[in-house]
């Protein structure tokens, strides 16, 4: 307790003199004995000093987004609303300590996935007791259990989790609950319990992009289906939106349907096999569930010298860079879904480790509680140039010859 009181009076001081930022002050308090580490003239001195020119320049990782960029970002979050918390420090039974979330991400192959770390990012970045732990899943789920069973070994207070695929993290998201671990899962659902699931709906989404294409090839046609991840829950879901929405097209046939895996080069692949395939039947659209795996079959069609053949392409995730593919005629529609969930997956944890009731949750089909996020529109040509610039996303789509052609 001595050498507690002597290293409490030691940090009071380096923070008043401005000898050490707000970072390295959090670290070193952690360090600290139980709740003298937030005791009152620890947590002034937090509250009197601005993060040095040095704190705000230097990048979080994986964003690579500074505390500057993430302020602006949070700024234009779409949910902020949902589950809203006051910027500042976050007091857990009325007590100030650290906070440590665990953030269990698929992985880190797809700037959506980046997009939705940066977003939880910046709602960390708004209390400065709040400590964020993240892992790369690497899209396996084997990895992405062992880095749950990683977290729960940090004694991490909550775990957000967007699962690879629903029923093999089944068993990693019973650990968290029989750890009394709050769980926020996002994006993709599993079939268990977890404290909260947080996603728009993508059954509803599959199905209104569906109906843009059966407006535009007039209910008749023969069509490919690029999914993403099987056993995904967002793979599940917009197939069958898409397929509720066919039946009332019973004249459009599907070709075939391949696992994209929500990137480029399997889409690509699998539409090199399908030019091929069903050179002798045109091949009116293709329905892919991401916008990568669009691009990556728009790439096979001009490597095959297929631009002729006007296939159309409807796709799905709502970049910057995919509502520009629509501006210019790449993509028919592309169904609007969000990254930025992750500030409230945040938030629904802090809200569960404060004991605050979770406003808008409801019972649902699955074990635990849904948050649903209100749909948001598919931007088609006519609405394209309104979205741009409230996606995510800042790279550009990659070129297409077959419309500069």
């Amino acid at each position: 307790m001595k050498y507690d009181r002597l290293a409490l009076a030691s940090l009071v001081t380096a923070a008043r003199r401005g000898e050490i930022d707000r970072s390295a002050f959090l670290q070193r308090a952690a360090l600290l004995g139980g709740a003298a580490a937030f005791s009152g003239g620890l947590w002034s001195a937090l509250q009197g000093f601005s993060p040095t020119i040095g704190e705000a320049a230097s990048a979080y990782p994986i964003s690579n987004m500074t505390a500057t960029q993430l302020a602006a970002l949070y700024k234009s979050l779409p949910f902020t609303k949902a589950l809203p918390l006051p910027e500042g420090p976050i007091a857990v039974k009325g007590k100030v300590k650290q906070i440590t979330l665990g953030f269990s991400q698929t992985g880190f192959n797809h700037p959506w996935r980046i997009a939705m770390i940066a977003a939880a990012q910046a709602e960390v970045a708004r209390h400065p007791n709040v400590h964020l732990v993240i892992t790369d899943g690497q899209v396996n789920i084997e990895k992405q259990s062992h880095d749950v069973q990683d977290l729960l070994a940090q004694n991490v207070d909550a775990v957000v989790m967007s699962p690879v695929e629903a029923a093999g993290l089944t068993p990693a998201a019973h650990r968290v609950m029989a750890a009394n671990a709050p769980l926020i899962v996002l994006d993709r659902d599993m079939p268990t319990a977890k404290t909260l699931f947080i996603g728009q709906s993508n059954v509803t989404m599959g199905r209104n992009v569906a109906r843009k294409m059966i407006q535009d090839l007039r209910g008749r046609g023969h069509l490919l289906e690029i999914t993403g991840l099987i056993g995904s829950s967002p793979a599940i879901d917009r197939q069958r939106g898409m397929r509720d929405a066919l039946k009332e097209a019973p004249g459009i046939k599907i070709l075939a349907t391949g696992d994209g895996q929500w990137i480029r080069d399997p889409a690509e692949k699998l539409m090199q096999d399908w030019l091929v395939e069903f050179k002798a039947k045109s091949i009116d659209a293709v329905f892919s569930h991401a916008e990568e795996s669009s691009w990556g079959a728009e790439l096979a069609i001009v490597r095959a010298s297929r631009c002729g053949d006007r296939i159309h392409h409807y796709t799905h995730d709502g970049s910057n860079a995919g509502f520009m593919s629509v501006k210019r005629g790449t993509f028919r529609a592309d169904g609007n879904y969000s990254p930025y969930i992750g500030d409230i997956g945040v938030r629904a944890a802090l809200y569960a480790l404060m004991g605050k009731t979770l406003i808008g949750k409801q019972r649902y089909s699955e074990p635990g509680w849904l948050y649903r996020l209100p749909d948001s529109p598919v931007v088609m040509a006519e609405n394209a140039t309104t979205w741009i610039g409230h996606g995510w996303g800042t790279f550009a789509p990659p070129p297409d010859k077959c419309i500069s052609a």
